[in-house]
């Protein structure tokens, strides 16, 4: 009885041992898939500070606000004129002044 007793044994050590074997590749597998994603997030969030910033979100309500007055000056000119041209003239020249009216409003040195 004490043979087949050690070799019950012997399989059950043998069974914990492949349970604990498969735990532990399981374990390994999931911490790659975490650090993985871990890798992932850091990298997208790394893109969107790059593309944007920090004051572009601050600052939403400013650029909502300087881009429908661009729109209102551009349909102003449209219904006084009629003209495709003068909005185009219009257009050109938010384009070149833009720079200095972002300046403007969004310079920090001055506040």
């Amino acid at each position: 009885m004490s043979k087949a007793r050690a070799q019950a044994r012997a399989a059950r050590e043998a069974a914990a041992a492949e349970r604990a074997a498969a735990d532990r590749d399981r374990r390994a597998r999931e911490a790659a898939e975490r650090a993985r994603r871990e890798r992932w997030s850091l990298l997208w969030r790394h893109v969107r500070l790059w593309q944007h910033g920090s004051g572009f979100h601050r600052k939403r309500d400013s650029w909502a606000a300087l881009a429908t007055l661009a729109l209102v000056l551009l349909l102003t000119t449209y219904l006084l004129s009629s003209s495709l041209r003068a909005v185009l003239l219009v257009a050109l020249i938010l384009v070149i002044a833009g720079p200095a009216l972002v300046m403007m409003t969004f310079d920090r040195n001055k506040r």
